[in-house]
């Protein structure tokens, strides 16, 4: 076999080809007799010059791995991925739901067009260790309760337990009480990964030639600040068991500038497409007309999960905070996905290793209740997002 560049690609020589053919071509030049062994002088000269070899042909394996979007890392990922007009999302907030109750009409001042701004400016509240999250969308509420989506006013990874984020920062007139009662939708993270980047290159390259919704739901994972997004249709005559109206489209999108989001809803949907959702932005045309964008933002719903460890050691010990913990960090859920026990179960028994082993997962239920269990869920809707919390883990040891 010789080193090849062909319409399979690149193939180059092994360490141990590489060694055979110098070998080959020493016995050529001083006879067969010529002591080859790894401790002679020449055997060790030969080692020298095949690992010289197969370093140099790790590096053109390197890059021409390089020129693939999806197999490229660091620096020239981030070359490749401009061809899409697509860059590395510098860093993520975390996106946390609250329970908001009122006693009046109140008016509450969101981010809106500022998401992605670090110093953009809302309805502030914030969690007992002094982390400040700032209301996302603008909105009016009467009397009741709502649960609408914060941003952590740091990017980055700012966690949160369930019910810390009970403080107003900015104090509003009718607002009686707040409160995490869910984990939060996403944890934001200092700077997206490779892998991730890879992921949200293949999604937002999607071509409109395999249906425009492709094409809208590339458009807005493109989007600075967006982690997520759903595009759902209704193609028929009446409005569907979804809600979206006859004809219409439904965009779910987490994270990202209002303004941004409707933008691409404006440019990318078809012509009288009817829309769903309860954010609404208006679109100046170039006509002179408004164009009003609609588009929802993910719904947390809580998901329960309980699970027997059995002993498969003597004497084992657990740490059943660090087990729930280590769930919680190791699983989450993007918008709509279903939930199912086999996954769970797989990454409940990593997190009992982690923490001491000496045990197996059991019997693992899932629930959205805490009452009724299941080996399969989905979200009751499909702007819903299940999200994990350490004090809706149950782990019964046996």
């Amino acid at each position: 076999m010789a080193d090849l560049l062909d319409e399979n690609g690149l193939s180059v020589l092994t360490l141990e080809e590489i060694t055979t053919n110098l070998e080959t071509a020493f016995r050529d030049i001083y006879g067969n007799d010529i002591n080859l062994d790894q401790n002679s002088p020449d055997g060790q000269m030969i080692g020298i010059f095949a690992q010289a070899a197969t370093d140099l042909r790790e590096l053109l394996t390197e890059i021409n791995a390089g020129f693939d979007p999806d197999q490229a890392v660091g620096v020239i990922l981030d070359q490749r991925v401009a061809l899409n007009n697509i860059a590395r999302q510098g860093g993520t907030y975390t996106i946390q739901p609250i329970e908001i109750v009122v006693d009046r009409t109140v008016n509450l001042e969101g981010l809106d067009d500022d998401f992605n701004d670090p110093d953009g400016t809302g309805y502030t509240i914030q969690d007992d260790a002094g982390n400040q999250f700032i209301l996302i969308d603008s909105t009016t509420l009467t009397a009741g309760t709502y649960t609408k989506n914060f941003r952590a006013k740091t990017v980055g990874k700012v966690e949160t337990t369930i019910g810390t984020v009970q403080n107003q920062v900015t104090v509003v007139l009718g607002v009686t009480s707040i409160d995490n009662t869910s984990g939060a939708l996403s944890v934001g993270t200092d700077e997206e990964t490779d892998a991730e980047l890879r992921v949200r290159r293949q999604q937002s390259v999607a071509l409109s030639s395999a249906g425009y919704l492709n094409g809208i739901q590339g458009a807005l994972l493109a989007l600075d600040g967006v982690s997520e997004a759903r595009v759902y249709e209704n193609f028929t005559n009446v409005v569907d068991a979804d809600g979206i109206p006859a004809h219409g489209i439904w965009c779910i999108v987490e994270g990202g500038s209002n303004e941004d989001i409707a933008g691409i809803i404006y440019s990318r949907k078809t012509y009288g497409a009817n829309m769903k959702g309860d954010v609404t932005v208006d679109i100046e045309t170039a006509s002179g007309g408004v164009f009003t964008a609609q588009f929802d933002r993910p719904t947390a719903e809580n998901l329960h999960i309980r699970f027997g460890i059995q002993d498969v050691s003597v004497s084992p010990v657990y740490d059943q905070a660090a087990i729930k913990q280590s769930i919680v960090d190791l699983k989450s859920y993007n918008v709509g996905d279903y939930a199912e026990t086999s996954s769970l179960t797989a990454i409940a028994l990593a997190a009992i290793n982690a923490n001491g082993g000496g045990g197996v997962p059991v019997n693992l239920e899932i629930s959205k209740n805490g009452a009724d269990w299941f080996d399969y869920l989905d979200t009751t809707a499909k702007d819903n997002q299940f999200t994990l919390d350490t004090t809706r883990i149950t782990i019964t040891e046996l």
